[in-house]
């Protein structure tokens, strides 16, 4: 976890927000053939995501390549803003979104090699509201085809391994197929942006808690709320914001500083808009 091998930074729209550092500029530069890469086929890269750009599909990208930690390519490409015809940046910053996740997770790790959470560990033990699950169960009905649903308790309370796989029986509002699940997460407001905008945290789990689940704990993958779900699990444990128990642990022991959920007046200028 010294450094990122490859790193290519797309501006695209995606789920959470949260920024990340590439420190090529603290790699020592070789050419390419030194570490037994080619200079003829990394080039490439630049001319494929030019063409990109040039095509519309997207407006840049910085892509860092190193081995051996030898940094051999480096190249911002396109615009970090195009409407205002700014080009891209080495340094430029970027939302990473639904890459928390891979953050999240691995700090929960960190938290079990620890021993202060168990994989088999339910979730209700660190946050209570989730006992006594109900589950929406689909039927299709025979004569007309249509599927219909009923509530029947948990067989099982969910676990901290299924949140970080995604096997808890929670949902995403916007990708459920459960009507039941997408009906009660719109009345309670668990939809991305009452979420960032009106949901305080602890409002959040009351209101899942509350919501039936898509699935049986265990039996279904289905990517969903379940991070974010473990994310207060690591605040309760910790005692800590999720964000500050990222920054102490992750991005000020591996130096990076400009990785977090806000970004500093001074480095806003460095931001690359996500395009809409």
């Amino acid at each position: 976890m010294r450094h990122v091998l490859l790193f290519t930074a797309l501006v695209t729209g995606v789920f959470q927000f949260a920024v990340p550092d590439v420190h090529a500029q603290s790699l020592s530069t070789a050419a390419p053939e030194t570490v037994g890469l080619s200079s003829e086929r990394l080039a490439r890269i630049t001319k494929v995501f030019g063409d990109e750009v040039d095509r519309g599909r997207l407006p840049g990208v910085v892509v860092a390549v190193a081995r051996k930690g030898k940094l051999v390519y480096f190249e911002a490409i396109g615009y970090q803003d195009k409407p205002g015809n700014k080009k891209m940046q080495k340094d430029a910053i970027f939302r990473v979104y639904s890459m928390t996740k891979p953050w999240t997770s691995v700090a929960a790790m960190m938290l079990v090699e620890e021993g202060k959470i168990q994989l088999p560990d339910p979730v209700s033990k660190f946050l209570p509201a989730f006992k006594g699950l109900n589950v929406s169960v689909a039927a299709s009905n025979a004569t007309t085809g249509q599927a219909s649903y009923e509530l029947v308790p948990a067989a099982r309370e969910p676990t901290i391994q299924d949140l970080l796989r995604h096997t808890s029986g929670i949902a995403y509002d916007f990708l459920t197929r459960n009507a039941p699940v997408k009906e009660a997460y719109e009345k309670s407001g668990l939809t991305g942006t009452e979420i960032r905008d009106k949901v305080t945290a602890a409002e959040f789990v009351e209101s899942l808690a509350k919501a039936p689940l898509a699935s049986q704990p265990g039996t279904v993958w289905e990517y969903s709320y379940s991070t974010a779900m473990l994310g207060r699990v690591i605040e309760a444990v910790s005692a800590k914001r999720l964000s500050t128990f990222l920054a102490e642990r992750l991005f000020k022991p591996l130096n990076m500083p400009d990785s977090g959920f806000v970004v500093a007046n001074e480095k806003a200028e460095r931001i690359a808009p996500t395009p809409r």
